[in-house]
């Protein structure tokens, strides 16, 4: 074959192949676009409605609620727990170091103010009434002294420079001797026991008691031993907690109220408390304190109630309710749309009741809401009166939109 057939049979086949070969390299391209078609179909949003068979929602225990308006009395109910008053709570501890010899009151007992509640043995405070006896007895040198130097310098006895020594003497040893008294009153001593002891220093100036120097605790105020950190024996430090005292007939209720609740509350509202130990008794107080900060991961404030415990049913650590009486603003002195908190789900990230718009279809509606009273939550738009709501049952509900959701995925 010549040359030319040949070169001109190669140009034939590859006009023919290349083609061909663009067509094979091309072919994708339309695939390439294709998922970002797919994706928009598998992403599909949640259908609107879905349907329940009569069994099934007998089954679930679906129960609706009609819409309308309604005029509620605005009680708030706050959860929260009981904390001791910290103005009636104190930690008795001593201001010197000693042994236990005497505990007269156990845990739990009740006390008057001025009860003997513990009695310390303490080196400390013996030399510390030593020193008290030992400047006292010297203050009494020294004034008897001084007294004697007024009549000889009146009479031109003895110099004004002579007086003037003894009347420094006497003002120094006043001076001790009321740092001594200090000094005892700073460790515990009552003024009893230190009249006692300064009657001891005028006479012989021993100590009024053979038992040693022993200091003893008393209550600040009426309450009950609620905690007992030592027992007979035990050495302790100053200011080691040796015992708590608590007057319970007081307590405090601390609440948490979320931030759109806040402009309700405001120190002096009244409130109820209640238990779950005593369903069927409430506690009256006020709140007294309205914190300045919100909790970040929570959103919510801090409030605290002053709540009437006379009869100290309520313990520090329980957990509590509480019904805050709000006054109505102005602004909401008209009826309001509200459902059952019950009806409200979180479907998509958004607060969401579900309608129902005929018997066993269920449209799903996004409301917002405002705020919550005796079980029920204003609705300020997505429902209208005369809507028929899901209440019991709607988690039942919710579930069936997810999986309608996924099967249309698939």
């Amino acid at each position: 074959m010549k040359p030319s057939s040949i070169h001109s049979l190669v140009l034939g086949a590859l006009v023919i192949v290349g083609p061909a070969a663009c067509r094979k390299n091309a072919a994708p391209a339309p695939e390439a676009s294709k998922p970002e078609h797919e994706a928009g179909e598998e992403h599909e949003e949640m259908p609107g409605r879905v349907t329940l068979t009569a069994a099934a929602m007998s089954e679930a225990g679906v129960e609706t609620w009609e819409v309308k308006p309604v005029d509620l009395a605005h009680l708030l109910v706050l959860n929260g727990n009981v904390g001791h008053d910290e103005n009636r709570l104190l930690h008795v501890a001593s201001n010197v170091r000693g042994r236990v010899v005497a505990i007269p009151v156990d845990l739990g007992a009740r006390v008057r103010k001025g009860d003997a509640l513990l009695t310390l043995e303490s080196v400390d405070l013996g030399k510390a009434r030593e020193e008290f006896l030992r400047e006292t007895s010297s203050l009494r040198v020294a004034s008897r002294g001084y007294d004697r130097a007024k009549k000889l310098v009146e009479a031109k006895a003895i110099s004004s420079g002579e007086f003037q020594a003894r009347e420094g003497d006497y003002l120094s040893r006043k001076a001790a001797a009321q740092a001594a008294e200090r000094a005892l009153h700073l460790l515990g001593d009552s003024d009893e026991e230190i009249a006692s002891l300064r009657n001891a220093a005028e006479s012989d100036g021993v100590f009024p008691s053979a038992d040693g120097p022993r200091l003893t605790l008393r209550a600040p105020f009426d309450g009950r031993v609620v905690d007992r950190k030592v027992t007979p024996g035990s050495l302790v430090e100053s200011l080691q907690p040796l015992m708590t005292v608590a007057d319970l007939r007081s307590v405090w209720v601390f609440l948490q109220a979320y931030e759109k609740d806040l402009a309700l509350l405001h120190e002096g509202l009244p409130v109820t408390i209640r238990t779950e130990a005593y369903p069927q008794e409430s506690f009256k107080g006020r709140i007294d304190f309205v914190g300045s900060t919100l909790d970040p991961a929570v959103r919510t404030v801090k409030l605290r109630a002053t709540v009437d415990n006379r009869s100290e049913k309520l313990k520090p650590g329980m957990f509590a309710k509480a019904h805050v009486d709000v006054p109505k603003p102005e602004a909401e002195a008209r009826t309001i749309l509200a459902v059952p908190q019950s009806a409200l789900q979180t479907l998509e990230g958004r607060t969401t009741v579900f309608v129902q718009v005929e018997p066993g279809v269920f449209e799903r509606h996004f409301v917002e809401i405002g705020h919550s009273f005796e079980g029920f939550t204003e609705v300020l738009s997505g429902v209208k009166a005369g809507d028929v709501v899901v209440t019991e049952g709607s988690f039942v509900v919710k579930s069936e939109f997810a999986k309608a959701s996924l099967a249309e995925e698939h």
